[in-house]
This record gives C-alpha cells, structure tokens and sequence, in this order.
C-alpha cells in the first residue's frame, strides 16, 4: 500500500490544517532535553513523508538524520534537499525495514501509527524494539478513538487554501475511518486517493507496548495537556526501550 501517491505533492499545503508542527517539535526538545538526547544521536523518523521535521532537527544542530517513508512520491519531494542536508532517506515500508546500525530514538508522529492496520500493529512496534539500542527512546501519537469516532460522523468536510479546494469524504465502522481525500485546482485538474485511520484505544496501544519491552516515560494529549478531555485528537507518548 503506497499510500499519499496521488495526493504527495498537496501534503504540505494541508498538512497544516491537521498538525500544529511547532506544538509537536517543542514537545519532542522537551522530551530530547529531559531524556538526554545528544546532538550526535542517530534519529529515525519513521513515516517522515517530505522531511520536514528531519529539516527542523537538522537546523537545531542534529546530524545523523534518517527518515524512511512508504510513499515514493513523498520520499522524492524531501529527496534533493535531504542529501545536500545530509539527511538519509528510505523508500519502505517500516516492515520490511532492517538496518546494522541501532538508533538512539525513532520518532513517528503525525497520525503515523493509525495508518498502520491492526494485524500489522504489534509487528509495526516490535520492529521498533529491533531498530533501537537499549534504552532507546520512541516518541509518537495516535489518533484517539473518540476523535475518530466523531469525525466518521461528520461525513463530509470541505476547506478552500487560496485556489485549490479540499474535500475530505468520511466512511466509519468499527476497526477504522476510511477517508476519500480530493484535491481540485482551479483549472479543473483534480486528485483523489482513499487514506485508512485505524482506529486504536490507548489501553490496547500501552499493552503492546509493554508486551514489546517498553516503558512510558510520558503521556500527553494533543502534545500539550496532561488531562484529556473530549475536545482533544491525539495521544503523545515518550518511550524507552528497557529490554
């Protein structure tokens, strides 16, 4: 599943609608400064789609950089920059991804995880487990179910950003929150691909956790509050691998 082919290069102009991209990068310099997370620490952003969060790690002086990326389409919009940045770049899907060196945090935010199908998801943090040393950090999110939830009930959403019109068509049933996602410009060209958020509790994500060897050092709700509420999207959480 490639998923964001068709629509790759209309991420960043809506990208911004969804991810306060500032409320997640002082989250994850919080979590680098209390966790100890040096300048030389080798980092993997694990669904980075067009680098941006590899470019602002980069510019506060991190420099082994690694993001990998399912879509092909994404991978080659951060692909030119990410090389004269130094930054290294994986086409793959996080599965099938092995690697000899160990990395001393992965990071997977920005909705990442619900991408991930539910047979596929204990698989998904295990290999996390694999590609970290000791005591290695994980920062992440997921999508709460009652946002899910509440979002499949809308149905239909739409957003104009200057010329270009964006539609958002919502399916829900009980494992997931199917979206049918378009894209039209002003001279009639139109984009249109189907994105799966699978829908995940929290108790269920901290089980697996547990069961692949971590432990949670943090837990917030839309990168900023301790307490949730019904208001809230996300639930953020700083790991450590401890065996």
């Amino acid at each position: 599943m490639n998923l964001y082919s068709k629509i790759a290069a209309y991420y960043s102009k809506f990208s911004s609608l969804f991810f306060n991209r500032k409320d997640i990068f002082r989250f994850i310099e919080k979590s680098f400064l209390s966790f100890e997370i040096k300048k030389d620490c080798k980092i993997l952003d694990i669904g980075c789609a067009n680098a941006k969060l590899l470019f602002l790690l980069k510019r506060r002086g991190f420099e082994k950089l690694y993001g990998i990326d399912i879509s092909s389409e994404m991978i080659e919009l951060a692909f030119k920059k990410a090389v004269l940045k130094g930054i290294k770049l994986y086409n793959l899907n996080f599965l099938n991804f092995t690697s000899r060196k160990k990395f001393d945090v992965a990071l997977c935010t920005m909705d990442v995880t619900n991408h991930i199908p539910n047979e596929q998801i204990f698989d998904f943090f295990k290999n996390v487990t694999t590609i970290l040393k000791k005591n290695g950090i994980l920062i992440f999110d997921i999508n709460t179910k009652e946002y899910l939830q509440k979002l499949g009930k809308r149905r239909f959403v739409v957003k104009k950003i200057e010329d270009t019109l964006l539609s958002w068509k919502f399916s829900l049933n009980s494992k997931y929150l199917k979206i049918n996602f378009s894209v039209k410009e002003k001279n009639g060209e139109v984009a249109s691909e189907d994105i799966y958020q699978f829908i995940y509790d929290e108790e269920f994500i901290e089980n697996i956790l547990k069961d692949c060897g971590f432990e949670i050092l943090r837990k917030v709700y839309d990168y900023r509050l301790p307490f949730k509420t019904r208001f809230l999207s996300k639930v953020c959480y700083v790991c450590k691998k401890i065996w």
